[in-house]
């Protein structure tokens, strides 16, 4: 691929030290006469090769527009009971009017399934909105037919700080992906790295009932499966449990087999880094070893034999009915199959923990949980558009209201309430707008020491503080017969495991223990016309092997026929993307 990207492993301080200082040749284009006076806005016209406004006063990213400046957007919603009209203002449409000058508008609103094929047909037709989101591959074509502009100078300017670490927190390889030829041309709607770490959620009235200790390698793990699988852990008499829960997608967001492997030293649907070259985990002698101890758990009963039946949400539903002692998962995987509060409401004697992956190692290497920058679409700015920065300042408000202090905008949180249910409205906004692992790691240390001010610093944080307290750490609402209260607290119950999953993602950052899948957002030629079909190989061997229909030497099989059939190309296309 001949376009380039910064080199892999900029962190995004870097990224954006390189931006503002030494960016590389951007593409030559052609620029628009400007010969109609412009509107005397605070921020004024586009004119720099940079996406800037000339002679505009970027440096303040809350600057108002003296006069309202109009931004057309398109969206993607997905319609589900009430109807909603996007095209008319809301609260929050009007919050940044008043605000900021900024005066949305909406080209069209799609659903989601149709939104690619109204995007191609603008793109073929050259009727764009300013400020639209795209994937990455429509992103290179709209750079290649010279649509849209460099968003270099705008983000280094008017970003916040606080947008900036937010966005690129946890090492988000998208604003790589996002630049092409030294430039940014794609601010990516990050999904924050951290948060897409996997644990192992363990049940521990039941290691109490059998007299056993939480595990600290993958031997002891080993042993409480079989101990929870045989040894009647409920204590009701009858054989009626299993050990751990997989479901037949075998690489989703829980019930997921990627976290055995993980701790086996294997990365299946990764794309990692080793000896200097980027390959992928599936075919790694280690994911053999993983699918040998993945057949011997389900021969000898551990793993529920109607697996291949299940989807993870099917799947958490043993979780939920009290049959199931373990299963691996993202930091919302407890809400599958509405397990975690349906034990709460319905058993008081259902306790859970959740164990990081590299305490579970095989052996005395830590290991690694691997991690995913899934951002998928990118903001782009129309070449012509005169005010870019808008994408930019609208990032900086969403992400200051979600996640900073808004007190500013909102003397209340009733009033921040109002607004902020009005959110996902907006024309984009990224799950960073949560802030949530610092969030949660405020709350903690404001429940250990019972200090509300840690946490009046946003809104959001506050909230989960003050339900924190009253549903679970001052009252005990489990066997209450106030059922809107309890509906309440098993949500809060639940919603508490996604925090120490975040502690851990943060701990494991800072201590080398993360392992990051190197794809991100990248779709190189030969992946789309062949990844479906490797992928479909993937999933049929390995459910194959580990159930006993096929023997464990058919991996190597597979290995051989997914080189043959586009992997070795995808492969190697990957590592020319890298610069390897």
């Amino acid at each position: 691929m001949r376009k380039k990207v910064l080199a892999v492993g900029l962190l995004l301080c870097l990224l954006v030290s390189i931006l503002s200082g030494c960016a590389g040749a951007s593409k030559e284009t052609n620029k628009k006469e400007e010969s109609n006076s412009k509107e005397n806005n605070t921020v004024t016209d586009v004119g720099g090769s940079n996406g800037a406004s000339e002679g505009a006063d970027l440096s303040d990213p809350w600057a108002k527009y003296e006069e309202p400046v109009t931004a057309e957007f398109i969206k993607a919603v997905d319609i589900s009971g009430d109807s909603v009209d996007y095209t008319q203002e809301n609260p929050f449409i009007s919050l940044v009017a008043d605000k900021l000058g900024i005066d949305i508008k909406y080209k069209w609103v799609s659903t989601s399934s149709a939104y690619a094929q109204k995007v191609a047909l603008m793109l073929a037709s050259d009727d764009l909105a300013d400020i639209m989101v795209v994937d990455m591959t429509t992103m290179k074509q709209m750079y290649d037919a010279d649509q849209i502009q460099p968003l270099t100078k705008v983000w280094e300017s008017t970003a916040t700080e606080e947008t900036k670490n937010l966005m690129g927190y946890g090492r988000a390889i998208s604003f790589e992906t996002g630049t092409i030829d030294g430039e940014l041309y794609g601010i990516p709607m990050t999904t924050p790295v951290l948060e897409t770490m996997h644990g192992l959620f363990l049940r521990t009235d039941w290691l109490e009932n059998l007299g056993l200790s939480q595990p600290t390698n993958f031997q002891e793990l080993e042993k409480v499966l079989y101990a929870f699988t045989f040894d009647d852990p409920d204590q009701n008499g009858v054989d009626d449990t299993y050990g751990i829960g997989i479901s037949k997608d075998l690489y989703t967001h829980g019930y997921e087999i990627q976290s055995i492997a993980n701790e086996l030293h294997a990365y299946p649907d990764s794309w990692v880094n080793k000896d200097g070259k980027i390959v992928y985990g599936s075919i790694q002698p280690e994911m053999k070893n993983t699918l040998e101890v993945l057949h011997k758990w389900y021969k000898d009963g551990i793993i529920d034999p109607e697996f291949l039946a299940k989807d993870f949400n099917e799947a958490g539903k043993i979780t939920a009915q009290g049959k199931l002692g373990a299963f691996y998962g993202v930091q919302w995987a407890q809400f599958q199959g509405d397990a975690f509060p349906t034990l709460f409401r319905e058993d008081p004697k259902a306790q859970w923990t959740l164990i990081g992956i590299p305490s579970l190692s095989i052996d005395d290497t830590p290991a690694k949980a691997i991690v995913y920058d899934n951002t998928a679409s990118f903001i782009v700015v129309r070449k012509d558009y005169e005010h870019p920065e808008v994408a930019v300042k609208l990032l900086n408000i969403l992400h200051k209201i979600g996640a900073g202090d808004a007190t500013d905008y909102f003397p209340t949180v009733e009033e921040f309430n109002e607004i902020w249910k009005y959110w996902s409205w907006m024309p984009f906004a990224p799950e960073s707008v949560h802030g949530n692992i610092v969030k949660w790691n405020n709350v903690f240390k404001a429940i250990e020491e019972e200090n509300r001010s840690l946490v009046e610093y946003n809104y959001n944080a506050l909230d989960l503080y003050d339900k924190q307290m009253e549903y679970l750490i001052k009252n005990d609402y489990r066997t209450s017969d106030d059922t809107a209260s309890k509906d309440i607290a098993a949500g809060q119950f639940s919603t508490r495991y996604s925090g120490v999953m975040f502690g851990y993602a943060s701990d494991y950052e800072g201590r080398g223990l993360l392992e990051y899948d190197m794809r991100g957002a990248i779709i190189t030629d030969t992946m789309a016309d062949s990844l479906a079909t490797l992928d479909k190989l993937e999933l049929e061997t390995f459910s194959r092997i580990i159930t006993g229909d096929a023997d464990l030497s058919e991996f190597d099989n597979f290995v051989e026929q997914w080189k043959a059939l586009g992997g070795e190309q995808i492969q190697n296309e990957i590592n020319n993307y890298y610069g390897f």
